[in-house]
């Protein structure tokens, strides 16, 4: 009922003030500028309480939209930092890797001819050993005990030749021993197969230096395998074992089911 009448009002003053102002009402003239600045005075209060919930909308659209942007650049700035902490993590792994690498470059460079590279055809299921099947054979020169390695280290040792191929016997065989160092400690040991994929590392004391992830190479002392040939890691330790010895497994660094070229090293 109120609202009809409000209208009503309204429009009857509007009528009034048109009214005035088409017939030139000396009166409503003269006090025009009077009326406008009181008629501001009176709607200027409404009009700023009015337009505060546009400017308190604008403000909260605005924090939003900051708010979203920074999350967006919190999230790029984070992944950058776990990218830039993978890439360091990497760095002691391909420093080790280099050192691995000048390690054989070193061993086959250092006399032309003493090496043979071959490529694996086959793996040897009959025999008493591990074996893997190699291409060359007594034609270039290779002979058994001869050493093979890869890039990334110790394969085993050549145990049968024929014309064309030669039988290379694992260091994961059982019948395999190599003598190793603790790489950077003044510790030695014998690596055994286990005809598993784990090895033993044999004949470490309990007064001996040895962690979790110290590194093996070859020791040169057991007249098969040059000295410095990286062979396996260190991955667990038992020192609880009864005894003078720790109960150490090292996992090697090639794994023979996946070779696809080998290296051998023929003797001076």
């Amino acid at each position: 009922m109120k609202r009809p009448l409000v209208i009503i009002i309204t429009a009857t003053l509007i009528l009034i003030i048109s009214f005035f102002i088409y017939t030139g009402t000396p009166i409503f003239i003269n006090n025009y500028s009077k009326i406008k600045v009181f008629c501001g005075e009176l709607t200027g209060p409404a009009l700023k309480i009015l337009s505060k919930p546009a400017v308190g909308i604008k403000y909260i659209f605005n924090t939003y939209i900051n708010l979203i942007d920074a999350k967006k650049e919190n999230y790029a700035l984070k992944k950058k930092i776990d990218e830039l902490q993978l890439e360091n993590q990497k760095i002691p792994e391909l420093e080790h890797e280099n050192r691995r690498l000048k390690t054989i470059l070193k061993l086959t460079e250092s006399n032309p001819g003493a090496s043979v590279i071959a490529r694996v055809i086959g793996e040897d299921l009959k025999n008493w050993f591990k074996c893997i099947i190699i291409d060359k054979g007594r034609d270039l020169g290779i002979k058994e005990k001869m050493p093979v390695i890869t890039p990334k280290g110790i394969v085993g040792q050549v145990v049968e030749v024929n014309k064309w191929h030669s039988k290379v016997m694992v260091i994961n065989d059982t019948n395999s021993s190599v003598d190793v160092n603790i790489e950077g400690r003044d510790t030695r040991g014998i690596i055994e197969g286990t005809g598993h994929t784990v090895l033993k590392l044999k004949y470490i004391t309990k007064n001996d230096e040895v962690e979790v992830g110290d590194r093996l190479v070859t020791s040169g002392k057991d007249t098969i395998y040059p000295k410095g040939v990286p062979t396996g890691i260190i991955i667990a330790i038992d020192k609880s074992k009864a005894g003078i010895f720790y109960d150490i497994d090292v996992m090697p660094y090639n794994n023979y089911k996946r070779l696809e070229e080998v290296i051998v090293l023929k003797k001076r």
